[in-house]
């Protein structure tokens, strides 16, 4: 059988490998794009002391890499204007329109580099039907599950356990709920 890596792809690969190795960065800037535009957002730039942001952490791990960053803020009139002065951008939104694809597709669309998923991902992963679904197709091990559509006034049942309850779309954690199956729901929501 011949080898996949001959004797001249091995020089190439070398050499390409030492450029690598030898290669430092010009002045890199990045925009980290921090603020309050979704309700979990909101709720973690209020309730968390600044010295526990994820935004300051974020932002302290830039400066000890020697990069210049400034934070973006989704919520100004010039955001799209000012994501274009950064040579990559770097997103901390949570939930609607920083996990679910809205943020990376205006990026994909000013041609501008980013950290994370792309849109596709971004919008399955951020919606819990849709993921659950494309994971089920595919035969990835999923916890069991159920959608309740319109519940009014009507006990879910679910075989004999508690339920979390989640919103389809939204950040990880707001909006969840544990429910027992004695739980009554009033318009399907928690």
């Amino acid at each position: 059988m011949k080898p996949m890596i001959g004797a001249r792809d091995r020089d190439l690969i070398g050499q390409e490998t030492a450029a690598l190795r030898a290669w430092e960065p010009g002045p890199v800037s990045v925009g980290l794009v921090y603020g309050g535009v979704s309700v979990e957002d909101q709720l973690y730039k209020s309730k968390s002391p600044v010295g526990q942001l994820s935004s300051t952490a974020l932002g302290d791990s830039l400066t000890e890499l020697g990069l210049t960053w400034q934070v973006v803020d989704p919520c100004t009139p010039t955001f799209v204007q000012n994501l274009t002065h950064h040579d990559v951008i770097l997103s901390n939104l949570h939930g609607p329109f920083g996990e679910d694809g809205r943020l990376q597709g205006t990026l994909d669309y000013l041609r501008l580099p980013y950290c994370g998923n792309g849109v596709t991902a971004c919008a399955i992963g951020a919606d819990k039907i849709k993921s659950k679904e494309f994971m089920s197709a595919l035969g990835i091990p999923t916890p069991p599950w159920q959608v309740w559509k319109g519940v009014r006034d009507s006990m879910v049942r679910w075989p004999g356990r508690p339920v979390m309850v989640k919103p389809t779309l939204g950040g990880s954690s707001v909006g969840m709920s544990l429910r027992h199956l004695e739980s009554r729901w009033s318009s399907g929501l928690p």
